[in-house]
């Protein structure tokens, strides 16, 4: 299980900020991401060489990420501003001194909070799993399903420019994603525990509440929604099926 466990969890940990467009968007949070949940994944159970190494290249394949994703100017970055000041020994000395104490409380930190958090995770490897699976199916995907619907979704944004779809379709559009998640929230939720009955009544349910905000845009934005809704569903059922199998269970 614990193969199992470290491969959905990095898989969570890269997809994660890719579906929320943070590679892009915002970097820092992406890759800040990246490397917390990797540390989550990794050190509790072992903390030999190869551990630190595998968070190391984690944490380096999605700055590449980023940087692929965010080309970077080379006047992006203004470093004048960082001061070179001329240091007495004294003073280098101290400063020594307070990054050596920093380090220091940061290890002991550090180690009071991997025990805690070893507790935790270390004693059932379920836990991680299906969280990681969760954030799979829940942001994890996103990056696939608006991919699949990106051409659909340029294409009623054009119809709505030149007024031949009425403005309300944007706001439909707009709150897709986050009604996305909710839907892959609760479905993975029902179909990790062996309840597909339960899943099938919040595709019912979307369906009662998005359905006539469809309509209003016609085919088009029908066929948006229908896509949508399927890849999203699709989603939830291989991120349920994965954790499933992850965990030693049936994939359904």
């Amino acid at each position: 299980m614990e193969f199992a466990r470290t491969s959905i969890g990095l898989l969570a940990a890269l997809s994660v900020p890719a579906g929320l467009g943070w590679f892009k968007k915002m970097p820092a949070y992406g890759v800040g991401f990246t490397g917390l949940y990797g540390v989550v994944v990794l050190l509790p159970q072992s903390r030999d060489f190869d551990a630190w190494l595998a968070l190391i290249g984690l944490v380096l394949l999605a700055a590449c990420v980023a940087i692929f994703m965010r080309p970077w100017s080379s006047s992006s970055v203004d470093w004048s501003w960082i001061p070179t000041p001329t240091m007495t020994p004294v003073k280098y000395l101290a400063t020594v001194g307070v990054a050596v104490a920093s380090f220091l409380l940061l290890y002991l930190g550090w180690h009071s909070a991997s025990e805690q958090m070893r507790t935790v995770v270390e004693g059932d490897d379920r836990f991680l799993i299906t969280v990681s699976g969760l954030l799979l199916a829940v942001f994890g995907f996103q990056f696939l399903i608006g991919f699949t619907v990106a051409p659909l979704i340029r294409e009623i944004r054009a119809k709505i420019a030149s007024r031949d779809l009425p403005g309300s379709v944007e706001e439909f559009i707009k709150v897709g994603s986050h009604v996305g998640w909710i839907e892959r929230l609760l479905l993975f939720s029902f179909l990790v525990v062996g309840s597909p009955e339960a899943a099938a009544l919040v595709v019912t349910a979307k369906s009662f509440a998005r359905a006539p905000g469809a309509r209003e845009g016609g085919k088009l934005v029908g066929d948006y929604y229908l896509i949508g809704t399927l890849v999203s569903v699709a989603a939830a059922l291989a991120a349920s099926s994965i954790t499933r199998l992850a965990l030693g269970l049936s994939p359904l």
